[in-house]
């Protein structure tokens, strides 16, 4: 379960404004600090039910490491400091999460965060807050499909502060819908002055985002379900704190299926997934290939950017009677200036293979081992939870 928390942390490092957001839109936070996922914050899962299985009630401690490996910042280690506790007697309904969660990388990249994931009136009220800092060195490869093509990038550095919340109600079972609100403040800064490519002029934000969030849960589990669907609907009206210009809009809409040839052994997922992000947005809030939840594995974050993007892909994940699991993936993605030209242009394939070891006897909560092609080459993905 909630090693789970600690993608969150190095999911955003990748994800830029609107992953920051989405870590307290979604009530279910998935993990990759890979940057593939969105994290899930969840309790253990009952593998049968999908109800939390430990029946005691109280605050239950956690501290974990987990290694990872990302695309843009290398390997690093994030540290999970945490409680599990209830507000509702009844010890059935899931808890709620509380942590703080701390990212290093081998490039120097670091950040601190603290986040809670509340539940009370008998799960139909949740509630969601993150605040934190990072100081991420990446490469910016410029936007649209040429530069992504073109492959030159230059090393910028970005400090970010953030503050973000939001209230979901349930409106029937499996449905949540409630506002959400983001304050983001970004720095950005080349750190080559002769380098080939030039920073967009919106190296420096001051950001706040109202929101909306709708989302429908079916799935049996959390961490390997086989019947059942994900959707979701996000809508972030950004604009500049301070006044000047520099509005846009960033919309994201997923749908993910999940049906079980031969029960948990043998399951088909698929998951379709598109972004939008008009007006004035800086190269961060653009829709970026290989980053946040959903996301196709094969290509470098960033690598290929625009206002819009669309993602199809499928898994097939098969489990043996022991803790061993493997997967066969693929997929193609699309990016474009103007949502008129997405579904005209060039497809960006990607396919892989991956290795499952369940971290737990009781709840099938997976260390992942993936590798994935895309046009550019191969990347290797290391990580705790999958991939949608």
């Amino acid at each position: 379960m909630v090693i789970r928390v600690l993608a969150v942390l190095g999911w955003m490092v990748t994800s830029g404004t609107a992953a920051w957001a989405q870590a307290v839109e979604s009530p279910q936070v998935t993990v990759d600090p890979t940057a593939v996922n969105e994290p899930s914050i969840e309790p253990p899962a009952d593998p049968g039910e999908g109800a939390s299985r430990g029946g005691a009630g109280g605050v239950t401690p956690l501290v974990a490491p987990l290694p990872f490996r990302n695309s843009q910042i290398g390997w690093g280690i994030a540290v999970m400091a945490g409680l599990i506790h209830r507000f509702d007697a009844d010890t059935t309904l899931k808890p709620s999460t509380g942590a703080i969660t701390g990212l290093v990388s081998e490039n120097g990249s670091w950040g601190v965060m603290g986040l809670e994931l509340a539940r009370f009136g008998r799960d139909a009220w949740r509630a969601r807050g993150v605040v934190g800092y990072l100081d991420l060195k990446y490469d910016f490869y410029g936007i649209g499909i040429d530069a992504g093509e073109a492959g030159e990038s230059i090393p910028i550095e970005q400090t970010i502060y953030l503050a973000s919340g939001g209230l979901l109600r349930r409106v029937i079972p499996g449905l949540y819908l409630g506002p959400t609100f983001t304050w983001m403040q970004a720095t950005v800064e080349p750190q080559d002055e002769e380098a080939p490519l030039a920073v967009p002029d919106q190296s420096t934000a001051d950001l706040i985002a109202p929101g909306l969030l709708a989302e429908w849960d079916t799935r049996n589990i959390d961490y390997w379900p086989d019947r059942g669907s994900l959707a979701q609907l996000k809508a972030n009206f950004f604009s500049t704190a301070s006044g000047e210009s520099g509005s846009f809009q960033r919309y994201q809409v997923a749908w993910s299926w999940y049906h079980g040839l031969r029960g948990s052994r043998l399951v088909l997922v698929t998951n379709l997934n598109g972004c939008g992000a008009p007006g004035d947005a800086p190269f961060y809030g653009l829709c970026s290939l290989g980053s946040g939840r959903f996301a196709l594995r094969g290509y470098t974050q960033g690598r290929y950017r625009d206002h819009y993007a669309t993602v199809a892909q499928a898994e097939l994940r098969g489990h043996t009677a022991g803790r061993f699991g493997a997967t066969l993936f693929g997929g193609f993605a699309q990016v474009a200036p103007e949502v008129s030209d997405i579904f005209g242009a060039e497809m960006l394939p990607a396919g892989g293979a991956g290795l499952r070891y369940q971290l737990t006897r009781d709840f099938p909560m997976h260390l992942r081992l993936d590798y994935a092609w895309g046009r550019d080459g191969g990347l290797l993905y290391f990580s705790v939870g999958e991939a949608f």
